[in-house]
């Protein structure tokens, strides 16, 4: 059996398994479910089941996967929409986060909903039921059947976008016969970067499909916060040096906290605000942390804030807009651990002064731009970051670092132009 017919059976057996034993991947849907993980009132979305009606006219649907990715959707769609006011959009996300901020920000000719997960029952319905004229998929949602299936349907199939990490490019690799198969299903497709364009076309893309380098996401709409709530944290955090950890992930955490405890040694007017990426882990983290002495106050409990307070942790949901609008000073998580970061623009848009670890792959040419236009920071530990944020805190150095991220991003060319008139073609 030679390689090309190996890897093809990787498709055949992945279509075989996801149709004949899709009771285990609904058992774990059920485990994401008990998890928290999952809307229990809106589950059967998951299963391809909608109780929204298609709206007549034009459907163009986006299947994104979280915050950042469906965030970066609402300006295609708001420019789409001025060219032409017959068409209506259906956003369709992973997570419980995506859906609360989706739910405050999209418009009247927009539709969410949970995405089917990748069984064929579960893609026959969903696409039974809204049989959208143009299917985008953003940034890495590459699920096979759900692509196979569309285009069985004569589904026009784009890619925007399109970030590929360097582990998942070797994973893809070992499979390239597949790999391919799945790629030259786009009709087109839009890379967020250089390094994962030439990974694309390493993969076997055509190049008459991959139409340039253009992200949305340096010009997505900036994160929300409610006015009421800024007012009231602004009292009090008066004379408080606040800084913000963002999206931090497992291993992160005792790094902060450690960085934390230097700082508030020092000085008892540093506070952390402690953003996990996954509000569901709040108690873990607060169990964990709390052994070493710090007074922690809890967000979701309510918890208020006092002068010996050191660490707030907010570990509720799609209030990041607010912590951000209240600190100078941010650290983006997933960068002290292996995860690679995220997306910089975010806090660049609130003119913060960004410090992040050093394991930023999965944004590196941002960062790079960055650090470039010196508005970024790279520390390796505790004790460096405890540096920068003090060093920071200082006068208006962190002012300087943030106007600078602010003036960089307001600077970038808008190339959404190129995306919007592609997809223009196909309504």
């Amino acid at each position: 059996m030679n390689k090309s017919n190996k890897h093809s059976i990787i498709l055949k057996v992945y279509f075989f398994a996801t149709r004949y034993f899709e009771i285990f991947l609904f058992l774990f849907l059920k485990y994401r479910l008990i998890k928290g993980k999952e809307d229990k009132n809106r589950i059967f979305e998951r299963k391809g089941i909608s109780n929204f009606e298609r709206p007549q006219g034009k459907l163009i649907w986006f299947n994104a996967a979280s915050v950042g990715e469906s965030l970066s959707i609402l300006n295609l769609v708001e420019e789409l929409s001025k060219k032409n006011k017959n068409l209506y959009f259906l956003i369709t996300t992973t997570t419980i986060s995506s859906s609360i901020i989706l739910k405050e920000k999209i418009p009247d000719n927009c539709i969410h909903q949970f995405s089917p997960i990748d069984t064929f029952s579960s893609s026959k319905k969903f696409l039974d039921h809204w049989k959208p004229d143009l299917a985008i998929f953003v940034e890495s949602e590459f699920w096979p059947r759900l692509i196979f299936e569309v285009k069985k349907r004569g589904i026009p199939l784009g890619l925007i976008n399109a970030r590929m990490e360097k582990k998942t490019y070797e994973s893809w690799s070992n499979i390239k016969n597949s790999a391919k198969l799945i790629l030259e299903k786009f009709d087109f497709v839009y890379a967020n970067d250089n390094v994962t364009s030439r990974r694309l076309l390493s993969l076997g893309i055509s190049k008459s499909k991959l139409l340039g380098v253009v992200s949305s996401k340096e010009h997505a709409i900036p994160l929300s916060y409610e006015l009421e709530e800024r007012e009231k944290f602004l009292k009090i955090f008066h004379n408080k040096k606040v800084w913000v950890a963002a999206s931090t992930h497992q291993g992160e955490e005792e790094i902060l906290e450690a960085t934390q405890k230097l700082l508030f040694d020092n000085d008892q007017n540093f506070l952390l605000i402690l953003v996990p990426r996954h509000p569901d882990r709040g108690l873990d983290i607060y169990k964990k942390l709390k052994l070493n002495g710090q007074v922690i106050k809890i967000r979701s409990k309510g918890q208020k804030i006092t002068k010996e307070t050191s660490i707030y942790l907010a570990d509720t949901l799609g209030e990041l807009g607010l912590w951000y609008n209240l600190s100078k000073i941010v650290f983006l998580g997933g960068s002290l651990v292996k995860i690679g970061g995220h997306n910089p623009y975010e806090p660049c848009r609130f003119g913060n002064a960004i410090i992040s670890g050093p394991y930023i792959f999965n944004f590196q040419e941002a960062f790079d731009q960055l650090r470039k236009n010196k508005a970024s920071i790279i520390v390796q530990n505790a004790q460096e970051l405890a540096v920068q944020i003090k060093n920071l805190s200082f006068k208006d150095n962190a002012s300087t670092l943030g106007n600078r991220g602010f003036k960089y991003v307001n600077s970038l060319a808008n190339n959404c132009s190129k995306i919007i008139n592609t997809i223009s073609t196909f309504t």
